[in-house]
């Protein structure tokens, strides 16, 4: 991510604005004055909403869906949502599996018989829970000359299938997109159509997610907000990625509403058992610092209690959406413009719905 004075200026404004209220807990106002801190400094433009206990307690928009046009961000604009993703990649796996059709402790050669022998003890856990070894498409050092350019999902795997991994699967945690691409051509194997129809019959539409779908590059997609960064000249257009290249791992677009619905489906059990719920959220391997990566889902315990989250971040976007499940509290934060303010204000927000912030 780009770094700017901008940037920095509206975190130091936002500690002196956490540091100084004690106003109540799950006030609207004060989450709508904690967000516009953000956005008078240009560190943030987007959508973010929070929800306790079922009803929506905060729900705003900021900023420029189009700074061109100067056409506003709405509470219904669309927003790639990045590495969120992965947790309906995770999803819709965990969905096969209750069906009987596919084991995740399988070796991915049970459904992919084509793979590359290097593969052999890499189970399907491995790939959700970034294990496996495979190395990381996009740090690549090519990866910035050829993700302007339209793509297949063969032709992603034929990129990283004959490279060596980094390490024995199982022996650590390391990030891998690549290995959200396999899970992607694992689904479509296994289900006879591709993740994306699957997740569109099998997710979005009983969930009532109509906003909600795999972002195109060539759609004309209405209500879509165009991504910016961040630069020492001031916000710019964001650097293009065509979308057929984060396959399974970042290629979703979704509304803070939509992001909603689907929370409330998930850990409703209106989608899985309660089975596969717990496995997916369960803590899984060490990750990040006080964090563990469950299958698709990061969950941290800590004083304040579980969250299970996650963040997103592609070329002009970013995003965060957690769920508290013992105070049913969830945080949508969404950004069309790169950098930390998705996560800084979600965690944000977050504390305050927790009444942390007194």
């Amino acid at each position: 991510m780009l770094a700017t004075r901008r940037a920095a200026l509206a975190l130091s404004s936002l500690a002196l604005f956490l540091a100084g209220n004690s106003a109540a807990a799950q006030d609207p106002a004060r989450m709508d004055a904690l967000v516009a801190a953000s956005a008078a400094e240009d560190a943030y433009m987007g959508a973010a909403l929070v929800a306790v206990d079922g009803e929506v307690v905060f729900d705003k928009a900021y900023g420029s869906a189009d700074l061109e046009w100067k056409i506003a961000n709405t509470t219904d604009t669309k927003f790639r949502i990045g590495s969120v993703t992965k947790q309906f990649t995770a999803a819709s796996i965990l969905l096969l599996q209750q069906r009987g059709l596919l084991d995740i402790d399988q070796p991915v050669r049970t459904y992919l018989p084509e793979s590359p022998a290097s593969w052999d003890a890499i189970t399907l856990r491995h790939l959700l829970q970034h294990t496996s070894g495979i190395p990381n498409l996009t740090d690549f050092d090519d990866f910035g000359t050829w993700k302007y350019l339209p793509t297949t999902l063969d032709a992603l795997l034929a990129r990283f299938s004959d490279k060596p991994l980094n390490f024995a699967p199982g022996e650590k945690w390391s990030y891998s997109n690549s290995g959200y691409m396999v899970l992607a051509a694992v689904a479509q194997e296994v289900s006879g159509q591709s993740l994306d129809a699957f997740m569109a019959e099998n997710i979005f539409t009983p969930l009532g997610m109509d906003n909600t779908g795999i972002d195109r590059s060539e759609e004309i997609l209405p209500h879509r907000a165009a991504g910016y960064s961040p630069s020492q000249q001031g916000i710019v257009n964001a650097d293009h990625v065509d979308m057929s290249i984060p396959q399974g791992g970042g290629n979703i677009y979704s509304t803070t509403h939509d992001l909603l619905a689907w929370q409330r489906g998930l850990f409703g059990g209106h989608l899985l058992d309660a089975r596969s719920l717990a496995e997916m959220t369960a803590p899984g391997v060490a990750a990040i610092p006080g964090s563990t990566y469950g299958l698709g889902v990061i969950r941290t315990e800590d004083d304040s209690g579980t969250l299970v989250w996650h963040g997103g971040g592609i070329e002009g976007f970013n995003a965060y959406l957690a769920h508290d499940p013992d105070r049913d509290i969830t945080v949508v934060v969404l950004a069309n413009l790169n950098g930390g303010a998705a996560n800084t204000l979600g965690q944000s927000l977050l504390a305050m719905a927790r009444g942390e912030l007194e």
